[in-house]
């Protein structure tokens, strides 16, 4: 699979001895020399047929199509048919299919990148990201998907004419009619923000392995249903422009939104539409689609009896009424369970019936499109998927309230049911209450009314809540800032004043832990020295690099206490510590932060974390004093909260730098595990793209995060100061 280009680190200076670092398990270092040179030695680097409105009781897994497919590079304009549906193998087979290429392997030398795949290989790689953001029931996880060979075909379609993949998902109707214990207002909140983020990454997925990209267009059923649940039309139109004004402010420009007037063959001449031109026509567009589009003599019984995607629905809109519903039994006579029970079946009939007419629209206006579902489905005719990366239950964000641990991790839950003694309401920036979030003294910042906010996938960003108000850096509480970069890296300051002063930045790192210093000092200006020197470092360069961790070519001699000899052992500064003294255009020099918490969230059925946590791996590195490092483990214990961290540095080639390069290798297993690797690492449910603004401070982990840097033009000026402490 393919992914942003990225560009090696060279070795890094030993501090021999100056700094106190963090102990990783020992590697052992075969013809190292024993003093590295200044001039060799290089700093680490900055681095649904049916409607939406039902809620699903699935488990999510995510799972991996062909996990023994070599990843390639380039695009080409040659057309080819789609390889024929390939059932994923248990890992034994696995294992057995990729021992064919290990010659490949272990000959390919480097120099030229790889050849340019067939459309074939791009339909495979699109189709695997589809299978990573699949919705997948939990007894299901490891069976094959018999599906994939439909998607590769409709993919094809796509890739053959050079075109953006096109998806369409029913789906965002308005809230919950059950104000009172299920959801927080009548507007979109941080559910639904997350859930846009998560559809622009997958579009940005597809356009990482597909250079034509993809564009979801998100099909609002609100009027469908709204006037069965007693929902007014009015709050229909406010959900649907609060959510449209969501994805602009945010930019997430691959995710559209279509009406139903749309489905009726109707063109946006008049768009953005007013409200009162809304609420004008929308019964008359409720009834037209239904006139048009419902197949004579639809019997909604006769569906749910034979469809077994219609019965899934089905029951699915059985449960949330309960719900949705709960106060009708108490409106005019008492009634009984049976009698709510035969209410709630009713409903859900006219429910099926309206759906029905709305799927078919879809199928006849969208017919190229792949289909996504919110619901679980056979997926005969649609890709069932989560809106919302969550652990537990899966429910959509107009039937919940987004809660966020203080680690970042996002759970789904009726409002209700949220304790007030641990959780705190959090609002939004206009007053309305928006999700919740575990209390912790970690969000008190004494002197400082600051709002502390998680963004997509992972990290925290901390601003002033005035923005006039200007806080010194000086004031910042360090310890804190640490704490929640253990928790939820990276942790971003912006909009704090001295930031960039030389002085105020580098008294911060010492109030943040023990400083790791280098041989010139504790401070690196991180920017383009304009260098051609094969020598030279690629951080102080603009090409990209490779995802890796700092510290990987930091040496310090140590006495083996079984023999006795001195030799290097590799150490592992904590945290990262930055200020933007100058920041690239926006999407140019992106600094990329892998998680190692998301990476384990969403590994890929059928790896497991214990499979990965007995693998180890060696790095021969290009260098002129040859360091080759043997057995580092591939998952630690992070030193304080004991999950489990990836320790990685991805291959880079001849092709890819003008500086040093690196081979990889697993040393106990077979190599097809790097290539599930690097598709986790750079995956946009576990990496977060980020662009560095003028003054931010960045602090990260360096155990649980990965990162790395994309290229950048020069001549920008990019500049980044770094400092490394423990």
């Amino acid at each position: 699979m393919s992914v942003p280009t990225v560009t090696l680190m060279a070795p890094e200076p030993s501090l021999e001895g100056k700094a106190q670092s963090l102990k990783v398990p020992e590697v052992s270092i075969k013809s190292v020399d024993s003093d590295v040179s200044d001039d060799d030695s290089v700093l680490k680097c900055e681095i649904d047929s049916l409607p939406s409105g039902s809620e699903s009781d699935s488990d999510v897994s995510e799972r991996r199509l062909d996990v023994s497919k070599k990843a390639t590079h380039g695009e080409t304009d040659a057309v080819a048919i789609p390889t024929p549906e390939t059932v994923e193998p248990a890992q034994a087979e696995r294992e057995e299919q990729a021992k064919p290429d290990e010659d490949v392997e272990v000959a390919y030398d480097g120099k030229k990148p790889p050849a340019p795949r067939s459309v074939a290989e791009i339909c495979e790689d699109i189709v695997g990201v589809l299978a990573r953001y699949r919705l997948v029931h939990q007894s299901d996880t490891n069976k094959p998907w018999g599906a994939k060979s439909k998607f590769l075909h409709q993919v094809e379609n796509f890739v053959s004419r050079q075109e953006p993949v096109l998806l369409s998902l029913p789906a965002f109707p308005f809230k919950s009619p059950n104000k009172a214990t299920k959801v927080l207002g009548t507007l979109p909140d941080k559910g639904e923000e997350v859930a846009i983020f998560h559809l622009q990454g997958l579009c940005l997925a597809i356009k990482d392995v597909y250079e034509h990209g993809a564009d979801v267009y998100i099909v609002s059923d609100g009027l469908m249903y709204n006037d069965i649940l007693g929902i007014s039309d009015a709050e229909v139109w406010r959900y649907g422009q609060a959510l449209r004004k969501m994805a602009r402010d945010f930019k997430c420009n691959h995710v559209n939104f279509l009406r139903l007037r749309n489905l009726l063959g109707e063109e946006d001449g008049n768009e953005p539409m007013t409200e009162e031109e809304y609420l004008k026509d929308a019964a008359h567009f409720r009834d037209g689609l239904l006139e048009r589009y419902l197949p004579q003599g639809f019997d909604a019984d006769t569906h749910i009896a034979k469809d077994h995607d219609t019965t899934l629905t089905y029951r699915g809109y059985i449960k949330f009424l309960e719900t949705d519903l709960a106060t009708r039994a108490t409106e005019g006579e008492p009634k009984s369970k049976a009698q709510m029970k035969k209410i709630y079946e009713e409903i859900a009939k006219k429910m099926i019936v309206r759906g029905k007419a709305f799927a078919t629209s879809i199928a006849r206006n969208l017919a190229g499109h792949i289909r996504l579902s919110i619901h679980p489905s056979t997926e005969i005719s649609k890709l069932s998927m989560s809106l919302i990366p969550q652990l537990g239950r899966s429910f959509t964000p107009w039937h919940s309230a987004l809660v966020r641990a203080v680690d970042g991790s996002i759970t789904m839950s009726h409002a209700a049911q949220v304790p007030a003694l641990t959780h705190d309401l959090i609002f939004d920036k206009e007053g309305r209450p928006s999700y919740f979030r575990e209390r912790s003294s970690l969000f008190n910042w004494p002197g400082m009314d600051v709002d502390f906010d998680y963004i997509y996938p992972t990290g925290i960003i901390i601003t002033p809540r005035d923005p006039n108000a200007r806080y010194s850096l000086h004031n910042v509480h360090m310890q804190k800032v640490r704490a929640l970069s253990e928790a939820c890296s990276p942790v971003i300051l912006r909009g704090f004043a001295d930031t960039t002063d030389q002085h105020t930045f580098e008294s911060k790192a010492y109030d943040a832990g023990t400083v790791a210093p280098w041989t010139f000092g504790i401070r690196q200006a991180v920017k383009d020295a304009g260098s051609n020197d094969p020598k030279a470092s690629t951080v102080t360069s603009t090409e990209a690099m490779p995802m890796h961790y700092d510290g990987f070519f930091f040496f310090k001699k140590e006495l083996d206490p079984a023999t006795g000899v001195e030799k290097l052992v590799s150490k592992v500064p904590r945290f990262q510590y930055f200020t933007s003294i100058t920041p690239c255009t926006p999407g140019d020099g992106m600094t990329l932060f892998a998680s190692s918490q998301l990476f384990f969230q969403h590994l890929p059925a059928p790896y497991t974390l214990e499979e990965l946590e007995n693998l180890k791996w060696d790095c021969k590195h290009s260098s002129n004093w040859n360091n080759h490092m043997t057995d580092l483990p591939l998952v630690v214990p992070h030193p304080t909260n004991k999950k489990p961290c990836i320790r990685w540095h991805e291959p880079w080639y001849k092709w890819q730098t003008k500086f040093s390069t690196n081979e990889i290798r697993i040393s106990n297993g077979e190599q097809h595990y790097k290539d599930m690797i690097k598709e986790m690492l750079y995956d946009r449910r576990v990496c977060l793209y980020f662009n560095f603004e003028q003054g931010d401070i960045l602090v990260a982990d360096n155990i649980n995060m990965m990162h790395t840097r994309t290229s950048f033009q020069a001549g920008t000026g990019r500049e980044l100061w770094r400092i490394h402490f423990n």
